[in-house]
């Protein structure tokens, strides 16, 4: 039998986890204040107790963001590498490796500071890919500094178009901060990926990509397009109302989505979190 009929594992997406070292996220309203250390910490330990302890984790990025504690602010590396040490802390417990994205309020040179202890670490995005039971996962960047709106540039484009041919009759998966389709909320939809069609319309010649996961959106959101299954995810910590596309944000609840892998089969659900 092959690798993929014999694939049986699971992975978790996380996303937008936004820790802030010194301070709690506000949204613009001032309508409450939420610990997004403490929130990710209680999806820690929803992980580590799910049935089927997983794989790995991914979290979709927007990782860090002390920015959001002053908008007015233009922040260093220097003053966004507490947070990053904050998330590295707060993910420590977890019994499983974790891969991680960056997403607009990132900051690569801090990530790769503290994250990947790297010495000389550089602007350049952050990008990779692996193989598991006979799975493909690549990992883009979307990041693009001083911007809510993401986007790729050419050499990332041209990097995942090798990836893509070296790996054909590979079923994949590919993890991007923000999403290349319309969510169908009218603020959220002007802050997507930028090209977003001209990126699905990359994948399309592959058709062993199967999936695409984003974060960004702080709401699930599912498109099946074709062969191609699109998914958004809720974060670990404030949500966007679903039934009012006016409101604000919602202090909660955090939220996981499972990735459950038997053979050809994948199955998904999102789970929420008390905290």
């Amino acid at each position: 039998m092959s690798e993929i009929a014999n694939a049986d594992f699971s992975f978790v997406f996380i996303t937008d986890t936004h820790i802030m070292a010194g301070g709690q996220y506000q949204p613009a309203s001032g309508a409450f204040e939420l610990d997004t250390q403490h929130t990710l910490s209680a999806v820690v330990e929803a992980i580590e107790r799910l049935d089927h302890a997983p794989d790995f984790v991914v979290i979709g990025g927007d990782l860090a963001s002390p920015d959001i504690l002053d908008r007015e602010a233009t922040l260093s590396a220097a003053d966004y590498e507490p947070s990053y040490e904050l998330l590295v802390r707060t993910l420590a417990p977890l019994s499983c490796p974790v891969h991680m994205i960056l997403g607009n309020h990132d900051h690569r040179r801090a990530f790769k500071t503290v994250v990947r202890a790297e010495r000389s670490p550089d602007d350049s995005p952050y990008r990779y890919s692996f193989g598991h039971q006979g799975y493909r996962f690549i990992f883009l960047d979307s990041h693009v500094s001083g911007q809510h709106a993401g986007r790729l540039d050419s050499a990332q484009c041209l990097w995942l178009k090798e990836e893509l041919d070296a790996h054909v009759g590979v079923p994949t998966f590919v993890f991007v901060h923000h999403p290349p389709w319309s969510v169908d909320h009218p603020k959220l939809d002007t802050m997507g990926l930028e090209d977003g069609d001209a990126f699905i319309d990359q994948l399309r010649p592959y058709p062993d990509v199967k999936w695409v996961l984003c974060g960004h959106v702080h709401l699930d959101h599912h498109v099946q397009e074709g062969g191609l299954t699109l998914l958004s995810s809720a974060s670990t910590c404030f949500q966007v109302d679903k039934l009012d596309p006016n409101a604000g944000a919602l202090a909660g609840p955090p939220a996981l989505r499972t990735v459950r892998i038997r053979g050809e089969r994948v199955a998904t659900r999102t789970v929420q979190v008390p905290a």
